[in-house]
Formats: C-alpha cells, structure tokens, sequence
C-alpha cells in the first residue's frame, strides 16, 4: 500500500470538565504505518482513539479520514459483538457494518478479544485501531495477533501495555502527555532510548543552569561584600585624611554596586530549566520482614483440580522454593488462576511452610477497600512509616494529592496500581500475582520490574506478559495436559518465547 495519507487531524480539543485531556496542533496517518500510542492512564490515549474513529466528538478541531477504518476498543461486551460487531468508516465518513463468527452463550474474555480481532480484521480495513487488544489473551492468542498485525496491509494505531508487542509490530511511537502529543520514529525499544536521552540531556541542561545561576550570584555578593569596604579609608590613611575627599569611596562603591545589581540581573534573567523528575528509589529490602525458614514456601503432591465439571489438573506435584522468582504459565482456561486462590487460601493438599506469609494480587482487586484511600489501603497490612510507602506509591506514578483518592472512585489502571502498592507494602514474604499488568500503562509496567527486583521474598507470578515474565522469572511452572511441568531458569529471551510448550 502506498503511503498516502488515510486520516489528517488539526486544532483537536477535548476536555472533560476544566481538565484539558487533549489539546493536539496537527497528526497525520499514512497507508501501512504502524503506529503505538503510549501515556499513563489518563493521558487520553483511548480518548484520542475514540475521537479518530468518530466514536468520541472533539469539542474543537478538524478530520478528514479516508479510506475504512475499523476498531478494537477494551469495553465491548458479547452483545454488542452480536449485534453490531465493530463500525467501520467508509471512504466519504459513511459507516459500514462488519460481520463476525458467532460467539457461545457465555463467551469469556480472551474470547470476546478474539472475536474483537476477528471482527475487525474482516472487513479489511485501511485502518485499524486497537485499544488494549492483548486484554485477556493468553500467550499464544498474543503471538498470533501479533503475526496479524505484522501481516496486515493498512495502518494500524494501538495502545498496549505488552512492550514486546510494540517492539515486533510498531515502527512509529506517538507519545502524549499533558494533552500534547509528540511523534518519534522507530519501536519501543527506540521510543525508549530516546526518552532516556532526553531525560539525561534535560538532567544536564538544570545542572548547568544551577551552576552558572550561583556563580553569577556568588559574584554579585563578593560585589556587594567589596563595595562597602569603599567606604573605609585605607589602612595607610588617617580619619582625617579620609575626610578631605570622601567622594572618591562613594563613586567607587555606586560603581561597584551597579555592578553587582546588573550581574544578580543576569542571573534572574537566565533562562530556567526545570529538574526532571525522577521516580524515588526503594532504599528498603521488601519482602523480609520475617523470612520463611523452610527451602519450599509452598508445596503440593497429588492435586485435582475439576471446574464446571471439567479437569483442569489430574493428581500434580509441584514446590514453589523459598526466595525464588516462580513464574506460572499456561494457556486460558488451563487452571491457573484456580491453583492461585488453591494456594492462597490453603486448600489441600496443598501446604504452606511455617512462617509464610502471603499476599495477594488478584486480577479483580478485590483486596482493596473502596471506602478507603489509596493511601489508607496501602497501609493497611504495612508496618513501614508512611514515608517509605510514599515512595512505593510514587514508584507507580501515584503521587501527591492522588494518594487521598477513594479506592471506589478509580479507573482500572488506578485501581491495578493501588492494589500492587498495598501488596508491596504489606508485611508478608511470599507475593502470589495474578497478571498484574493487566490495565496499567507502559511506564507502571517498567517500575512493577523495578519493584519485584527489589522483592527479596518468594514470588509466584502468573502472566501473559512476555517481557515481564522475562525479566522477573528465574524458574518456571508450566500447566500442560492437565499437568504441571518444572523448568529451572529464566523464560527464554522474549522474541523466541516458547510459551507453553516447555521448550528452551
């Protein structure tokens, strides 16, 4: 395909409230661009998509689209997949309808995500957006929309928390934040580098201005200092002398204090630069306030697991080993989350050695009060100061006044947030996660892999995240054929993951 131009955007504004959440001079989509979208949750990025598919009305601004445009977005439900499938634009704004395969009478998540990507898919569209599609696929449904994606002719702009995904499928990153909108040539991977040397060239940029700043107003006061001594007469001189021609020290003194007004002016006037901001660093070893004594924190032998009146796992023996980083794959449906509220909630056979103690990350959230505050539910099971639970929170980008948020008020990538700063936060030494990064954006997903760096406790991690896997696992569990193999070591690197297969 050609790259002519599909979509042209100017003057977009949308506000919601007095809070601007998109305030963008100009965009263009061209033919086969493949295009990811990045911000924290609440930027505006599924506001941004809705508003180039038409589903969202700017309050100002232009768009020409061309070509059909079809869409993926987080929220449709069964019905609305039945019913409408997704809307497309046609090549004068017209709107066509798509058609999709029939779902079951209770479809789960991974597959209302698939018939989204089949539906959109179908009528090969020019463009097509994507709001989280990875949401509730398992490894390989990630794999094969990503060789769709890869394969697919038109344009494609998406917003995913998955980083491998955007790595293989994007050339192109589309950054917004503070409503604005900045545009960067490559993957991820290059969106990523080129942020850090931003930041280091800001981070340069202040210090120099700091340094020059206090060396014009350190000379300014050495001005200062100096003219007052004009006054005085020399040591050589007497009162008396002194009086005779006074004028001389008070013409000396002007002058130099002239001086030193001018420099401490140069120094207000230089341009200022602001210090970038950094995330605190953790100074505390989370995870081992009261170690487990025992080499296997939990284990099981002979374990049965039927659900619905079907056999998820047939008679398993398994050990989650002390201190360790266990990472807990399998395709949906295979029993996981199941075995990890078996494990929490200590239902044998299986066993949790003296002294563990285990919190929980489910993926509905429901360990946190919504009466509550972030803050007040990230304290609750906490014996650190309040000060070193601040940093964990501000480590996932929640910070000032938001921190006094009511648990019951959040979206979903802020309640994903809250519930991992209470877990980590909390007084235990054993961390059970059922995909926690579920709903956050890329930059909570680059500091949850700094935070369980930090975790010096046991750690069972259940995810689809390819890089995250990677990057916290240094062993496996694998639940295939209604068993559970063991692999010792790290996933492999995340481009040839082998996913459930076992292999390394």
């Amino acid at each position: 395909m050609s790259a002519h131009c599909l979509l042209r955007a100017s003057s977009i504004k949308k506000s919601y409230g007095d809070r601007v959440i998109l305030d963008i001079g100009a965009l263009a989509i061209y033919g086969g661009s493949k295009i990811g979208l990045v911000g924290q949750n609440g930027a505006g990025k599924s506001t941004l998509l809705a508003v180039l598919a038409g589903r969202v009305e700017p309050d100002c601004g232009k768009i020409d689209r061309r070509g059909v445009m079809s869409a993926i977005w987080q929220d449709q439900d069964a019905d609305q997949l039945r019913g409408e499938a997704c809307s497309a634009w046609g090549g004068q704004g017209g709107r066509r309808a798509l058609s999709l395969c029939p779902l079951s009478a209770r479809p789960s998540g991974g597959e209302l995500t698939r018939a989204a990507i089949d539906a959109a898919l179908s009528g090969q569209p020019d463009i097509l957006i994507a709001d989280e599609p990875t949401t509730n696929l398992d490894m390989d449904g990630i794999k094969r929309l990503q060789r769709e994606l890869i394969a697919f002719r038109g344009a494609v702009v998406i917003v995913s928390h998955d980083r491998a995904l955007l790595d293989a499928v994007c050339g192109e990153v589309w950054e917004i934040e503070g409503g604005r909108l900045r545009t960067f040539p490559g993957n991820y991977t290059a969106w990523l580098g080129q942020r850090g040397r931003e930041r280091a060239f800001a981070q340069f940029e202040y210090e120099e201005y700091r340094r020059e700043e206090k060396r014009l107003r350190e000379t300014a006061r050495k001005l200062e200092e100096r003219s007052k001594k004009c006054l005085k007469p020399p040591s050589r001189m007497s009162q008396s002398e002194a009086r005779i021609d006074p004028g001389k020290g008070e013409k000396g003194q002007a002058a130099i204090r002239a001086n030193a007004r001018a420099i401490s002016k140069r120094a207000s006037m230089l341009e200022k630069k602001e210090r970038p901001s950094d995330l605190p660093e953790i100074k505390m070893e989370l995870g081992v306030s009261s170690r487990v004594a025992s080499g296997v924190t939990i284990r099981a032998s002979g374990l049965s697991v039927s659900f619905g009146g079907r056999v998820l796992l047939d008679s398993v023996d398994f050990e989650v080993p002390t201190a360790k980083r266990t990472i807990l794959l399998g395709p949906n449906g295979s029993g996981k989350t199941t075995l990890l509220s078996l494990i929490v909630n200590g239902t044998p056979p299986v066993k949790a050695a003296p002294g563990t103690r285990i919190g929980y990350f489910s993926q509905n959230h429901e360990t946190l009060d919504p009466a509550r505050t972030i803050l007040e539910n990230a304290r609750l099971r906490s014996s650190l100061p309040e000060h070193e639970v601040r940093t964990i929170l501000a480590r996932l980008w929640i910070k000032g006044d938001a921190v006094h948020k009511r648990c019951g008020l959040l979206s979903g990538g802020e309640r994903a947030k809250a519930a991992l700063a209470a877990l980590f936060a909390s007084d235990i030494n054993t961390m059970v996660m059922d995909e926690p990064s579920n709903h956050i954006d890329i930059y909570t997903a680059e500091s949850l892999e700094s935070l369980l760096s930090a975790w010096r406790g046991t750690l069972l991690l259940a995810t689809h995240d390819r890089r995250l896997a990677e990057a916290a696992g240094d062993r496996r569990l694998i639940i295939k054929d209604k068993k559970i193999k063991t692999f010792e070591g790290p996933p492999p690197e995340y481009g040839g993951f082998s996913g459930y297969s076992g292999e390394t």
